[in-house]
Protein backbone atom coordinates (compact mmCIF):
# COMPACT_ATOMS: atom_id res chain seq x y z
CA UNK A 1 0.00 0.00 0.00
CA UNK A 2 3.23 2.64 0.72
CA UNK A 3 2.86 3.55 -3.15
CA UNK A 4 -0.69 5.05 -2.36
CA UNK A 5 1.37 7.53 -0.11
CA UNK A 6 3.38 8.11 -2.94
CA UNK A 7 0.52 9.60 -4.74
CA UNK A 8 0.53 12.49 -1.77
CA UNK A 9 3.22 14.08 -3.53
CA UNK A 10 3.39 16.88 -5.80
CA UNK A 11 4.30 21.11 -5.24
CA UNK A 12 6.55 23.36 -6.87
CA UNK A 13 6.99 26.31 -4.56
CA UNK A 14 9.96 28.66 -3.25
CA UNK A 15 11.52 30.47 -0.41
CA UNK A 16 9.07 29.70 2.13
CA UNK A 17 7.57 27.45 4.75
CA UNK A 18 4.30 25.35 4.03
CA UNK A 19 2.24 22.46 5.93
CA UNK A 20 -0.44 20.47 4.23
CA UNK A 21 -2.69 17.80 5.28
CA UNK A 22 -4.31 15.09 3.33
CA UNK A 23 -6.75 12.08 3.84
CA UNK A 24 -6.94 9.08 2.04
CA UNK A 25 -10.13 6.93 0.63
CA UNK A 26 -10.76 3.44 -0.18
CA UNK A 27 -14.19 3.29 -1.89
CA UNK A 28 -15.48 -0.10 0.43
CA UNK A 29 -13.93 1.61 2.95
CA UNK A 30 -14.12 5.29 3.76
CA UNK A 31 -11.03 7.13 5.45
CA UNK A 32 -8.31 4.58 5.53
CA UNK A 33 -5.03 7.12 5.82
CA UNK A 34 -3.48 10.78 6.68
CA UNK A 35 -0.81 12.26 5.43
CA UNK A 36 0.60 15.49 5.78
CA UNK A 37 3.50 17.38 4.00
CA UNK A 38 6.36 20.05 5.22
CA UNK A 39 7.81 21.91 2.56
CA UNK A 40 11.24 24.46 3.31
CA UNK A 41 13.04 26.48 1.03
CA UNK A 42 14.76 29.86 2.20
CA UNK A 43 16.27 29.99 -1.55
CA UNK A 44 19.63 27.98 -0.91
CA UNK A 45 18.58 24.77 0.66
CA UNK A 46 15.31 23.00 0.51
CA UNK A 47 13.79 19.81 2.81
CA UNK A 48 11.05 17.91 2.02
CA UNK A 49 9.22 15.45 4.55
CA UNK A 50 6.17 13.58 3.59
CA UNK A 51 4.39 11.39 6.36
CA UNK A 52 1.99 8.63 5.86
CA UNK A 53 -0.10 6.34 7.78
CA UNK A 54 -3.10 4.55 7.69
CA UNK A 55 -5.83 4.34 9.37
CA UNK A 56 -9.26 1.28 10.01
CA UNK A 57 -8.10 -1.89 7.46
CA UNK A 58 -5.29 -0.26 6.40
CA UNK A 59 -3.61 0.20 9.70
CA UNK A 60 -4.12 -3.15 10.38
CA UNK A 61 -3.03 -4.42 6.97
CA UNK A 62 0.35 -2.37 7.08
CA UNK A 63 0.70 -3.70 10.89
CA UNK A 64 0.33 0.07 11.57
CA UNK A 65 3.43 1.26 10.02
CA UNK A 66 4.40 4.71 9.32
CA UNK A 67 5.79 6.12 5.92
CA UNK A 68 8.24 8.81 5.87
CA UNK A 69 9.68 10.15 2.81
CA UNK A 70 12.50 13.05 2.69
CA UNK A 71 14.47 15.01 -0.26
CA UNK A 72 16.90 17.42 1.10
CA UNK A 73 19.02 19.40 -1.03
CA UNK A 74 19.83 23.01 -2.34
CA UNK A 75 18.56 25.54 -4.50
CA UNK A 76 19.83 26.75 -7.64
CA UNK A 77 18.10 29.41 -9.86
CA UNK A 78 14.74 28.58 -8.21
CA UNK A 79 15.27 24.64 -9.04
CA UNK A 80 15.85 22.29 -6.41
CA UNK A 81 18.83 19.71 -6.51
CA UNK A 82 18.34 16.85 -4.69
CA UNK A 83 21.19 15.65 -2.35
CA UNK A 84 20.11 13.21 -0.63
CA UNK A 85 16.83 11.23 -0.67
CA UNK A 86 15.67 9.02 2.33
CA UNK A 87 12.93 6.51 2.81
CA UNK A 88 12.17 4.73 5.54
CA UNK A 89 8.74 2.49 7.02
CA UNK A 90 8.91 2.34 10.82
CA UNK A 91 6.59 0.32 13.16
CA UNK A 92 7.16 -1.06 16.79
CA UNK A 93 10.30 -3.04 16.69
CA UNK A 94 10.66 -2.38 12.83
CA UNK A 95 12.78 -0.16 11.47
CA UNK A 96 13.80 -0.26 7.44
CA UNK A 97 15.76 2.85 5.89
CA UNK A 98 16.89 3.15 2.57
CA UNK A 99 19.24 6.28 1.80
CA UNK A 100 20.33 7.62 -1.93
CA UNK A 101 23.00 9.64 -1.66
CA UNK A 102 24.11 11.66 -4.54
CA UNK A 103 27.03 12.30 -6.19
CA UNK A 104 26.83 14.48 -9.44
CA UNK A 105 30.91 14.98 -9.61
CA UNK A 106 31.41 11.46 -10.21
CA UNK A 107 27.78 10.55 -11.61
CA UNK A 108 27.19 8.16 -9.28
CA UNK A 109 24.72 6.97 -6.45
CA UNK A 110 25.34 5.65 -2.95
CA UNK A 111 22.01 3.83 -1.87
CA UNK A 112 22.85 2.22 1.47
CA UNK A 113 19.92 0.00 3.34
CA UNK A 114 19.24 -0.12 7.01
CA UNK A 115 17.11 -2.55 8.77
CA UNK A 116 16.53 -3.44 12.51
CA UNK A 117 13.91 -5.52 13.49
CA UNK A 118 12.68 -7.43 16.55
CA UNK A 119 12.27 -11.27 16.16
CA UNK A 120 11.98 -13.96 18.11
CA UNK A 121 14.07 -17.40 18.41
CA UNK A 122 13.15 -20.72 19.74
CA UNK A 123 15.05 -21.82 23.78
CA UNK A 124 15.97 -25.34 23.05
CA UNK A 125 15.86 -26.71 26.58
CA UNK A 126 16.30 -31.34 26.24
CA UNK A 127 14.67 -31.11 29.71
CA UNK A 128 11.63 -29.77 29.20
CA UNK A 129 9.02 -30.34 26.58
CA UNK A 130 7.48 -26.59 26.98
CA UNK A 131 8.35 -24.18 23.79
CA UNK A 132 10.03 -21.19 24.53
CA UNK A 133 11.46 -18.09 22.82
CA UNK A 134 13.38 -15.27 23.64
CA UNK A 135 13.45 -11.71 21.32
CA UNK A 136 16.57 -10.86 19.41
CA UNK A 137 16.79 -7.33 17.17
CA UNK A 138 18.64 -8.38 14.18
CA UNK A 139 20.64 -5.29 12.17
CA UNK A 140 20.91 -5.46 8.76
CA UNK A 141 23.42 -3.51 6.22
CA UNK A 142 24.10 -3.25 2.71
CA UNK A 143 25.62 -0.63 0.05
CA UNK A 144 25.21 -0.69 -3.39
CA UNK A 145 26.32 2.09 -6.03
CA UNK A 146 24.43 3.40 -9.38
CA UNK A 147 26.19 4.41 -12.02
CA UNK A 148 23.84 7.28 -12.94
CA UNK A 149 22.46 10.37 -11.14
CA UNK A 150 18.79 11.84 -11.41
CA UNK A 151 18.27 15.48 -11.23
CA UNK A 152 15.04 14.23 -9.34
CA UNK A 153 13.99 11.80 -6.58
CA UNK A 154 10.55 10.38 -5.81
CA UNK A 155 9.53 13.46 -3.64
CA UNK A 156 11.35 16.53 -5.75
CA UNK A 157 10.19 15.46 -8.87
CA UNK A 158 6.79 16.90 -8.71
CA UNK A 159 8.14 19.79 -6.35
CA UNK A 160 10.62 20.91 -9.57
CA UNK A 161 9.73 24.21 -11.29
CA UNK A 162 12.46 22.82 -13.98
CA UNK A 163 9.77 20.10 -15.20
CA UNK A 164 7.37 22.69 -16.27
CA UNK A 165 3.66 21.01 -15.52
CA UNK A 166 2.09 23.45 -15.68
CA UNK A 167 3.13 25.01 -18.65
CA UNK A 168 2.34 21.87 -20.42
CA UNK A 169 -0.37 21.93 -23.38
CA UNK A 170 -3.79 19.64 -22.85
CA UNK A 171 -2.61 16.13 -24.19
CA UNK A 172 0.64 16.78 -24.32
CA UNK A 173 2.91 14.23 -22.31
CA UNK A 174 6.31 14.42 -20.83
CA UNK A 175 8.80 12.11 -19.68
CA UNK A 176 10.09 12.11 -16.17
CA UNK A 177 12.92 10.43 -14.31
CA UNK A 178 13.40 10.08 -10.50
CA UNK A 179 15.76 7.97 -8.27
CA UNK A 180 13.76 5.79 -5.47
CA UNK A 181 12.23 2.81 -7.65
CA UNK A 182 13.02 0.90 -10.70
CA UNK A 183 10.07 2.62 -12.31
CA UNK A 184 11.08 6.15 -12.08
CA UNK A 185 14.06 5.51 -12.34
CA UNK A 186 13.20 3.73 -16.13
CA UNK A 187 11.00 7.17 -16.45
CA UNK A 188 6.98 7.77 -16.00
CA UNK A 189 5.30 9.46 -18.27
CA UNK A 190 3.51 12.54 -17.60
CA UNK A 191 0.35 13.30 -19.41
CA UNK A 192 -1.99 16.62 -18.86
CA UNK A 193 -5.71 15.49 -19.74
CA UNK A 194 -7.43 18.78 -18.93
CA UNK A 195 -7.57 22.40 -17.78
CA UNK A 196 -10.83 23.50 -15.18
CA UNK A 197 -11.30 26.29 -13.44
CA UNK A 198 -7.54 26.58 -12.61
CA UNK A 199 -6.81 22.76 -11.71
CA UNK A 200 -5.06 20.81 -13.59
CA UNK A 201 -5.63 17.25 -14.24
CA UNK A 202 -2.96 14.85 -15.22
CA UNK A 203 -2.56 11.04 -16.06
CA UNK A 204 0.10 8.34 -15.08
CA UNK A 205 0.33 4.76 -15.87
CA UNK A 206 1.01 2.75 -12.67
CA UNK A 207 2.37 -1.15 -12.83
CA UNK A 208 1.41 -3.06 -9.20
CA UNK A 209 0.61 -6.38 -8.99
CA UNK A 210 -2.43 -4.83 -6.50
CA UNK A 211 -3.73 -3.37 -9.36
CA UNK A 212 -6.58 -5.40 -11.40
CA UNK A 213 -4.46 -6.11 -14.83
CA UNK A 214 -1.67 -5.09 -13.14
CA UNK A 215 -1.81 -1.96 -14.24
CA UNK A 216 -4.41 1.34 -14.03
CA UNK A 217 -4.47 4.98 -14.52
CA UNK A 218 -3.80 7.65 -11.79
CA UNK A 219 -4.96 10.66 -11.96
CA UNK A 220 -4.20 13.75 -10.26
CA UNK A 221 -5.05 17.48 -9.93
CA UNK A 222 -2.93 20.50 -9.71
CA UNK A 223 -4.47 24.10 -8.56
CA UNK A 224 -2.74 27.07 -10.21
CA UNK A 225 0.21 27.28 -7.66
CA UNK A 226 1.47 23.23 -8.51
CA UNK A 227 0.36 22.10 -4.83
CA UNK A 228 -1.47 19.24 -5.24
CA UNK A 229 -5.52 18.77 -4.62
CA UNK A 230 -6.55 15.75 -5.51
CA UNK A 231 -5.07 12.08 -6.46
CA UNK A 232 -6.98 8.94 -7.46
CA UNK A 233 -6.00 5.36 -8.63
CA UNK A 234 -8.57 2.98 -9.68
CA UNK A 235 -8.95 -1.14 -9.40
CA UNK A 236 -7.30 -1.77 -6.52
CA UNK A 237 -8.01 -5.48 -5.58
CA UNK A 238 -10.27 -6.22 -2.62
CA UNK A 239 -10.69 -2.72 -1.89
CA UNK A 240 -11.97 -0.49 -4.79
CA UNK A 241 -10.90 2.58 -5.89
CA UNK A 242 -8.47 4.99 -3.61
CA UNK A 243 -8.93 8.84 -3.78
CA UNK A 244 -6.05 11.13 -1.51
CA UNK A 245 -7.64 14.69 -1.40
CA UNK A 246 -5.68 17.46 0.77
CA UNK A 247 -8.26 19.37 2.98
CA UNK A 248 -5.74 21.74 4.71
CA UNK A 249 -3.00 23.89 3.78
CA UNK A 250 -0.91 26.42 5.78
Amino acid sequence: MKSIYLLFISLSLSAFSLHMDYIGELSIFGKVAEASIVYSNNGKKYHIRVVGYGTGIVGYLTQHKKYIYQSIGVVKKNQLLPLKYIAQETAQDYNKTKVYTFDYEHNKTIVTKYKEEKREEPIYNVFSSARKTRSKFINEKSTKILDKVYDNDMVSVLFNKKNNLLKMKIGESKLIRATGSKDTQKGIIVKLVSINGGKYKYSVMLKKDYLKGGSAKVTFILDSNNILYKAKVNGILFFGNATVKRYQIQ
